[in-house]
């Protein structure tokens, strides 16, 4: 009696303890109404409780002894994980941040786009920042993909933390040595006492050669629930920006005379409906007139363009005269008003478009939709500070002389 009430201690013990984690007794009370009769009459085939389990020997077949022993042999054999209390409970699996989900990073948006990225590793918080707002305000819809330069191998944090960012793939790329820094033909001596005569000068900037690089930290005001990439395309645009600003004299000032000498050396370039205008004031010269640069440019921290833009031979070719100056190094010469500069000259201006949609921030300036469009529904896409300063109406932009330059056209309501 004695070892015999002790084999039924250890089998209550065992189902106390393994019933309420294990499935393998659930068959025992889906055939329950075979008790009463055949489970296919009257039952519900949509009703996991009468659904026969392939797997059982008893299926089918009732309640029946033989279905507890298996049961708890198997309990038996993982008593040892039970009694630890390591098993993991649905509540706790389902947090994410313990067990991420994996989620599908294929493409979802049909343009050849990528988004593109200059930054160093020590940048990693700014460009968190602006990934994560660029993430939920477009790229989550669409899943485009993000690739990032450096001119060293990114750290593994670096990898880490973006690839988790990103909704679709990333990749890594190292700039070499030649592409990042001074050419060997480029007086360093000289280029260093412009920087430090500039930054004495108080010239923005002046002082950095890091600044003559793209950087990070951005925000995004308004949900994006286009495809910019895909509407540029199909309305045969080529280049779109937000912000149009005056740059500072003081950092182009041989730009707009060397270019002047590239295009009377080469006026195959010139395109007879370009934007020119657009770059243009009227100043005296030795009494007389004269048009000069106005120094107006695309803020080029948001645009977006076709690379055959930049690969075609006449930007090319224009590139490559203004860098053979070295005043890439010996002024401030950025890619803000070399890209404007050449687009004015060569392109269509019909191929350019603003986009008066897209609500945009990169310190200092900062620009949301026009009011018109609040009656439209702007208020509610767009999450724009109260005390917001438009850069569209500082002493800074140049929107007035695009508008001029434009006439009705100069934008395209996308959003309202």
């Amino acid at each position: 009696m004695l070892i015999f009430g002790s084999i039924w201690i250890i089998i209550g013990s065992l189902w106390v303890i393994y019933w309420p984690r294990q499935v393998a007794f659930k068959p025992v009370i889906k055939y329950l109404p075979t008790l009463f009769g055949d489970p296919a009459a009257g039952s519900d085939s949509s009703d996991p409780l009468h659904k026969p389990d392939d797997h059982s020997q008893d299926a089918g077949r009732g309640v029946r002894g033989g279905s507890i022993l298996p049961a708890i042999a198997k309990a038996a054999g993982k008593i040892k994980d039970t009694i630890s209390f390591e098993s993991i409970p649905d509540d706790e699996k389902r947090r994410p941040w313990k067990y991420p989900h994996r989620h599908s990073r294929k493409q979802i948006g049909t343009e050849k786009a990528t988004l593109l990225m200059l930054a160093r590793n020590n940048d990693l918080y700014a460009v968190r920042e602006s990934m994560r707002r660029l993430e939920d305000r477009f790229n989550h819809r669409f899943r485009y993909p993000w690739t990032f330069m450096n001119d060293k191998p990114f750290t593994e944090e670096f990898i880490n933390i973006t690839t988790n960012i990103a909704s679709g793939t990333t990749e890594y790329l190292q700039v070499p040595k030649e592409h990042w820094g001074y050419p060997d033909w480029v007086n360093q001596t000289l280029a260093k006492q412009n920087m430090k005569e500039m930054e004495r000068n108080n010239v923005i900037y002046g002082g950095s050669l890091s600044y003559r690089r793209v950087e990070p930290g951005v925000n995004f005001y308004c949900d994006q629930h286009y495809d910019p990439f895909k509407w540029l395309r199909e309305n045969g645009k080529s280049y779109g920006f937000t912000v149009v600003l005056h740059d500072f004299r003081e950092t182009i000032a041989s730009l707009w005379e060397t270019t002047e000498k590239f295009f009377s050396e080469n006026p195959q370039y010139v395109h007879p409906n370009g934007m020119r205008p657009f770059l243009l004031q009227n100043e005296t010269r030795n009494g007389k007139p004269y048009e000069d640069y106005n120094t107006c440019h695309f803020w080029t921290n948001f645009e977006i363009g076709k690379t055959s833009l930049w690969k075609s031979e006449k930007y090319m070719k224009y590139f490559e005269y203004l860098d053979a100056t070295g005043n890439f190094f010996y002024e401030r010469w950025g890619d803000a008003p070399v890209h404007s500069v050449a687009l004015a000259h060569m392109w269509d201006k019909k191929e350019i478009h603003f986009f008066n949609d897209i609500g945009y921030e990169h310190s200092p300036f900062r620009r949301c939709p026009k009011l018109k469009a609040q009656s439209h529904g702007v208020q509610g896409r767009c999450l724009c500070p109260l005390d917001i300063s438009l850069v569209d109406e500082s002493g800074f932009s140049c929107f007035d002389q695009w508008k001029k330059t434009y006439g009705d056209d100069y934008e395209v309501d996308l959003t309202w």
